[in-house]
């Protein structure tokens, strides 16, 4: 009988009965190892830089993905938009500074401040009030915003931000309500700090280049002002903006 043929024994036979090439040309030598080396050790180099790099990339992306999971998204400010019946507004064009806003029935640009000194760096300032002029003499001092009128001013920037522009206001010693919004397509920081016990600061900063447009008002006391005055109706002067 013949012997029981495997595939394992007839792999073997195969391999056995394939020609080998000369002892030299396969077995490296002292010198085709010494050639060999640098070639060796690049190759090591190479593999430990990429191992590094992909390393540094994922703690890289661990620490991207750790902060942003500590920073806080605040919610944004949807500002209501004025509604104004036919003849019942104004509007108000500042083109040296590239604005426009729109102003309810009643409403006036206040008299300037006399012998008021402006901030350094403030380049406009105007306030719009519905109080009739005996009623917001009484009311204003230097270096004051009236409460229940609106406020808007154009500064040199100097590249603060305006957070930063914020505290300096007032936000910092104070417990602040901070949010974004969107006034005529651009971003807007809207932040609100108590400035008195019945009264509330409202500003909005908006970035134009070098420039910082800012919107404030003031609430308080009580949740209407003159002549019918709610902070509904401020928000909804700030709403209507126009930038250039």
């Amino acid at each position: 009988m013949f012997p029981e043929l495997s595939i394992e024994r007839i792999i073997h036979r195969e391999i056995d009965s394939l020609p080998l090439p000369p002892e030299s040309s396969w077995v490296p030598n002292g010198l085709s190892m010494r050639r060999s080396m640098p070639l060796t050790a690049l190759v090591i180099c190479a593999t430990a830089v990429l191992v590094l790099g992909a390393v540094l990339t994922a703690r890289e992306a661990g620490d991207a993905a750790g902060t942003a999971r500590r920073a806080v998204t605040t919610p944004l400010v949807n500002l209501p938009r004025p509604t104004c019946l036919r003849g019942g507004c104004n509007v108000y064009r500042n083109d040296a500074f590239g604005y426009g806003i729109v102003l309810p029935a009643g409403w006036r640009v206040a008299p300037a401040f006399r012998g008021a000194t402006p901030p350094r760096g403030e380049l406009d300032r105007v306030e719009f009030t519905g109080q009739s002029p005996d009623e917001w003499t009484h009311l204003v001092g230097l270096e004051v915003v009236a409460p229940w009128d609106l406020v808007v001013e154009v500064h040199d920037r100097r590249g603060t931000l305006p957070m930063d522009w914020s505290r300096a206001d007032g936000c910092g010693p104070n417990p602040c309500v901070v949010g974004e919004t969107t006034l005529s397509q651009s971003p807007a920081y809207a932040v609100s700090w108590p400035i008195s016990p019945s009264q509330r600061m409202h500003a909005y900063y908006v970035v134009r280049g070098d420039r910082m447009l800012i919107l404030r008002y003031v609430t308080g006391p009580g949740a209407e002002g003159p002549h019918g005055v709610t902070e509904r109706t401020l928000q909804e002067m700030v709403g209507s903006i126009t930038l250039d």
